[in-house]
């Protein structure tokens, strides 16, 4: 029987997004970076959500405070 293991991973250092396949005995098998494909479809999803056109500008901030929140500037 196969049992391998696929993770999607992010390393802060390499700024990469991998999807990462292990062997049963936890080993590394293969690695594929998917930072260009997880970021298009992030994009989109940013786009459709909030009604954006080509050419608009998208502001992202965090404000560090007593209370956690993320506020997105459109």
């Amino acid at each position: 029987m196969n049992n391998k293991t696929r993770t999607i991973e992010y390393n802060k250092q390499t700024h990469k997004i991998t999807l990462c396949t292990y062997t049963e005995d936890e080993f590394l098998e293969s690695e594929i970076d998917i930072t260009e494909q997880v970021s298009t479809l992030v994009l989109e999803k940013i786009y459709d959500d909030y009604d954006l056109d080509d050419g608009d500008e998208l502001l992202i901030t965090k404000k560090k405070s007593l209370k956690n929140h993320t506020k997105i500037k459109l």
